[in-house]
């Protein structure tokens, strides 16, 4: 007799191991698919964060775009930082509705003030100046108050598709009586920034009272931007206009829309251009660009 005693015999599990062991596999592979599930979904998600800190629209939505075939070109507005306030609930200023009727589209640069930083915010307004390009159109500008026009400048500076500049009253380092130990920085960080603008020229307003400004900045700005030859208007504490927000009153679109407008579309550049008067542009621009219209009229009546 042959005896099979301790030899192995293997068992064959039976059918509820069987069942067991598949419902465990698949709720490992239902578990992997739930946490690869929520990865994707915290990362769209982040995304959509991030891009939702920073947004271009237009200006006045509830008037139609010309779109860039018909458009003399776009300007994308920059409104400023608060410490206690979205900014990016600001009104547009009275000026840019002058641009609009001039034939311009208007855009804004919405931040929201907890992700908006001098890297943040500018990167993303490169990109849209790209984007606005890339559609088709021809000129490109940028715009801002305080903040933004710090922001505006560091465009031009990293960007050479930015065809104009008009800051008002750049800020981004505090006032006097609240931020004393960095409130220059509001003019020694400014110079560099015009020292570093690409080829894009340069409009900038510096008002009275403004309790942001260290003083003396227009005189330094007009230095060094002659200094780089750039095209460049310097308004410097122009009268009837005060404080830090003189360029949100519809006063400054009334005195120097047309003056801002007559910047954007000069092809020529007199010496030592200005605006007089807050009503008309010394340097006119060619006859050709704007003969027969009634801002090259304007213009030319008071380059005589």
């Amino acid at each position: 007799m042959i005896s099979i005693i301790g030899r192995h015999c293997p068992v064959v599990p039976g059918s509820d191991t069987v069942v067991q062991r598949a419902m465990q596999d698949h709720m490992a592979i239902l578990r992997n698919l739930v946490v690869i599930g929520l990865v994707t979904m915290v990362e769209l998600f982040a995304a959509q964060l991030g891009h939702a800190q920073t947004w271009l629209a237009p200006a006045y939505p509830a008037s139609a775009l010309l779109g860039p075939s018909n458009a003399k070109g776009a300007v994308i507005w920059s409104h400023g930082r608060s410490a206690d306030a979205e900014d990016s609930e600001a009104p547009t200023p009275p000026f840019m509705a002058s641009l609009r009727s001039g034939g311009w589209d208007t855009f804004r640069l919405n931040r929201l003030r907890a992700k908006d930083t001098f890297a943040e915010s500018a990167r993303a307004l490169v990109q849209d100046v790209h984007r606005l390009k890339q559609q088709g159109y021809r000129q490109v500008v940028l715009a801002g108050q305080s903040f933004g026009g710090f922001l505006s400048l560091m465009g031009a500076d990293a960007s050479d598709e930015v065809d104009a500049v008009i800051a008002t009253a750049p800020a981004a380092y505090g006032t006097y009586a609240d931020q004393y130990d960095t409130w220059r920085a509001n003019a020694t960080e400014l110079y560099p920034l015009l020292a570093r603008v690409r080829h894009a020229r340069v409009m900038l307003f510096y008002f009275h009272g403004d309790e942001f400004d260290p003083g003396g900045r227009g005189e330094r700005s007009r230095d060094i931007l002659a200094e780089r030859h750039l095209e460049y208007v310097v308004i410097d504490q122009p009268r009837q206009l005060a404080t830090h927000w003189a360029a949100s009153t519809p006063l400054f679109a009334r005195l120097y829309g047309d003056c801002v407008l007559a910047f954007l579309e000069a092809n020529h550049f007199a010496p030592d251009v200005q605006c007089k008067g807050g009503t008309y542009w010394a340097g006119a621009p060619a006859p050709s660009r704007l003969a027969g219209t009634p801002l090259g009229a304007h213009l030319d009546t008071a380059a005589r």
